[in-house]
């Protein structure tokens, strides 16, 4: 089944709001980007779902699992003020530590958004 899920297109899968709407909120959004406010307990874990190219901003220490559609796994950290960036990504977020928060922008179309 790991196999199947490789071979689908990121589109095929639901965006993060879509798919886990207790995680995350929608805090603003217009044509170019979407904020995302993201919490998650500890030992709290999502779907297999989607994100837009954008970048994060951590408001707490964390460590995630995230299971990728192929089947392999990512045990990424982030310390509160930390920030990074990503070309998107579809995962399944699992939070193997204390209570999670942060901050996500999705840009929503990069040749708007480089005008």
């Amino acid at each position: 089944s790991s196999t199947l899920l490789a071979q689908r297109s990121a589109e095929s899968f639901p965006d993060a709001v879509t798919a886990d709407p207790t995680h995350y909120r929608v805090s603003f959004e217009n044509d170019v980007v979407r904020f995302l406010r993201v919490r998650y307990g500890a030992g709290e874990r999502s779907i297999m779902h989607r994100h837009l190219p954008g970048c994060v901003v951590f408001l707490t220490d964390q460590t995630f699992n995230f299971t990728l559609p192929e089947g392999t796994t990512d045990r990424p950290t982030g310390r509160a003020g930390a920030h990074g960036s990503s070309d998107g990504t579809v995962h399944l977020p699992e939070n193997i530590g204390a209570d999670a928060e942060f901050i996500m922008v999705e840009f929503k179309d990069r040749a708007t958004f480089q005008k």
